[in-house]
């Protein structure tokens, strides 16, 4: 289940740059040539390649596509610019949002299509099953369903006259969008070979790990999601309703629940994706944090033209300065042009992207970056937990209210330096609580601008029977800038609204001991 992504509730976003619940996707991309291999051949039987045309202009137009099961697709075109009768442009497919019909304003400032349309592009968009004016219900991006939707559409912009053919009945089609128009392009891309080049933003790589990490219900985002999902006309699978239950009642789904998401991967997938991808991910996301991207990335890493991206946007809003508003834009452009219009002198950067605290953007050749030190800090305290103890939003983590979190001091660096990937937490405790199975949080805040470092926090798990135990966690892989002067602390609280509110009463005692790793930082990217 995915929202559309903005840096503002309830409104589109700018254009294609994004960061909270309920709004537009975004377009987000990036250039990079990444881990590439030479392309192989095109299939040259009943190709026809890209022409302007002569004819009158083609208008754009509303049709229902029939899927594999008789399902009516509501399905938008809209010709690149300049197109007339008798030409043919390549094509892009620009998937919705969680919950959301396609977009269908071509000339909306704040939408997708206008720049793809500009770049000589025709787009695709449509009302995934379930949502919209499409029948069906929802599968949250299925491979046996929604998978086999876009092969439908596919198969129906073959036919089109108006769309670049590689072979008879194989377009020249790549594929856009964010969040849920996300997932779906490593479904489609793993299972339809027509696929060209994808730019998968703000996806996911483990719905049950998303969702309920580390088994622990992320019910800010859970409650939102399903009000989204259930919204209108919409209509979901039984699974996706079982599991709104669960989360109205703080609970986890049951395990036929929890499987049947696993099995939409598209983790088990990548391994079948052989196009062009560029992965796009949120620093500030905390639906889908950078670890799902990461491990898409990795998943990919050696085997396709490959490139990833993090900008300070997606499921979660950015509170500090993002950097230029276009440059994701203008990288998924250039993507395109490289990959799908295959100009091949198109250059598309390196293949790692990020942006930090500070809006400025980094470039190297591959993620991770080169060790560069690490900081360590070790503390203790005593932890009160109460269920009406939290902190932040279902959104975003917030520095806690002061003498409610056990709280580390972190030393600052010696030189300015870059935090880029997940510092480590090893968490020594002893305490009694009812019921003994408890979750504390831990988050790493800037104590001068008063946030959560890209407002994440995680779940740590914890047996209060009384005896001394042990564990250690990963916090979340954020994208920072440290110099001397940086104040970060570490907070461990008894409540996040990210997650399930706090359910045992009691207290435990704390020795925290952190890592901070340092990385030597990519090479700035002037803005263009």
């Amino acid at each position: 289940m995915m929202a559309r992504p903005n840096r503002h509730p309830v409104r589109r976003p700018a254009r294609l740059a994004a960061a909270v619940v309920l709004t537009s996707l975004i377009l987000a991309s990036c250039g990079g040539s990444g881990d590439s291999k030479p392309e192989a051949p095109r299939a040259a039987v009943g190709a026809a390649p890209a022409a302007v045309g002569t004819g009158a202009a083609v208008a754009a137009r509303t049709t229902k596509v029939a899927s594999f099961d008789g399902t009516q697709i509501v399905t938008h075109f809209f010709p690149a610019a300049g197109l007339r009768a008798g030409g043919r442009a390549p094509t892009v497919l620009d998937g919705p949002g969680w919950g959301q019909p396609g977009e269908t304003d071509p000339a909306a400032a704040t939408g997708s299509i206008a720049p793809l349309v500009a770049a000589g592009y025709n787009v695709v968009t449509w009302d995934p099953r379930g949502f919209g004016g499409s029948g069906g219900a929802a599968h949250t991006d299925y491979a046996p369903f929604e998978g086999r939707d876009v092969a439908a559409l596919v198969a129906w912009l073959a036919r089109q006259p108006e769309t670049q053919l590689d072979a008879t009945g194989d377009p020249r089609v790549g594929m856009v969008g964010g969040s849920y128009g996300g997932g779906i392009q490593f479904i489609a891309a793993a299972s339809d070979p027509r696929v060209d080049a994808i730019v998968p933003s703000i996806a996911w790589n483990s719905l049950p790990d998303s969702l309920y990490p580390d088994g622990v219900n992320k019910a800010g985002w859970a409650g939102l999601l399903c009000q989204i999902g259930q919204s209108g006309k919409n209509r979901l699978d039984t699974h996706v309703v079982d599991s709104c239950r669960a989360a109205t009642a703080f609970g986890v789904p049951p395990a036929d629940v929890m499987d049947w998401y696993a099995d939409h991967g598209p983790a088990a997938l990548l391994g079948k994706i052989r196009v062009p991808t560029l992965i796009i991910q949120g620093t500030v996301d905390t639906l889908f944090p950078l670890a799902q991207g990461i491990r898409n990335y990795q998943a990919l890493r050696g085997r396709v033209p490959l490139k990833m991206v993090w900008f300070c946007g997606g499921h979660g809003e950015c509170l500090t300065n993002p950097g230029p508003a276009d440059h994701t834009e203008q990288l998924t452009i250039s993507w395109l042009d490289r990959y799908l219009r295959q100009r091949q002198g198109t250059a598309t950067g390196p293949g790692f992207e990020y942006v930090d605290d500070t809006g400025t953007w980094y470039g190297a050749d591959s993620y991770p970056l080169a060790a560069a030190g690490s900081l360590a800090a070790t503390g203790q305290g005593v932890l009160t937990l109460d269920p009406s103890m939290t902190s932040g939003s279902p959104t975003a983590a917030a520095p806690a209210a002061a003498g409610t979190a056990v709280e580390v001091a972190v030393p600052p660096p010696s030189a300015a330096g870059a935090i880029v990937g997940a510092p480590k937490l090893t968490v020594a405790y002893q305490g009694t609580a009812d019921p003994a199975g408890a979750v504390v949080y831990a988050q790493l805040v800037d104590t001068d601008r008063h946030v959560v470092v890209d407002n994440q926090a995680v779940p740590v798990k914890l047996d209060l029977d009384g005896q001394r135990h042990s564990v250690s966690v990963d916090l979340a892989t954020v994208a920072w800038h440290v110099t001397p002067g940086s104040h970060l602390v570490l907070q461990v609280v008894a409540g996040s609204a990210l997650f399930a509110p706090q359910n045992s009463r009691g207290s435990v005692s704390l020795s925290l001991s952190l890592t901070v790793p340092l990385a030597k930082a990519g090479t700035p990217i002037p803005a263009s």
